[in-house]
């Protein structure tokens, strides 16, 4: 199997409080531009995912819907609760193998260290070493059949694109 895996953390979302739940925060002013650049990025780029997947949090939600608007998609942007904090980067590799089809793409929307730990959990590695900005896209490649099954292709903070 082939496949494009992008991973984007969500933007900047409104300031911790106690009267908002957390997975209720939306995106503030900076993180809606943060996400209509990673779209603008991501059109001009030619990187147009199939399929884009998203934490059921809003922060990830808003995320998820200005990329989608934004670049121009068709697509929907489906909710996996396999995105969520605290789901463990092995029960959302599993979930995601179980969902991914050959050759094509898929942008997932989610947090952070979670994202930064599936990356970690795809690669076999050990040890933490991506740490994931805010609205930062991260591109892996997938092949069942090569040497080497996933590659860390590239990762870019929103500031960059």
């Amino acid at each position: 199997m082939k496949a494009v895996l992008y991973l984007m953390r969500h933007a900047t979302a409104d300031i911790r409080n106690s009267l908002v739940d957390e997975a209720d925060r939306c995106l503030n002013e900076k993180g809606r531009l943060q996400a209509r650049r990673v779209a603008a990025f991501m059109q001009k780029q030619g990187l147009l995912p199939d399929r884009i997947f998203c934490s059921p949090h809003t922060k990830a939600v808003q995320t998820a819907a200005l990329v989608r608007k934004d670049s121009g998609l068709k697509v929907q942007v489906e909710e996996w609760p396999c995105l969520l904090p605290a789901v463990a980067a092995a029960e959302a590799k599993t979930y995601l193998f179980s969902q991914l089809q050959d050759n094509e793409a898929v942008l997932l929307v989610g947090h952070e260290p979670e994202l930064a730990l599936l990356v970690n959990e795809l690669l076999g590695l050990d040890k933490t070493f991506l740490e994931l900005k805010k609205a930062s896209l991260t591109c892996l490649e997938l092949d069942s059949e090569s040497t080497v099954p996933v590659r860390l292709a590239w990762s870019v903070p929103a500031k960059f694109m």
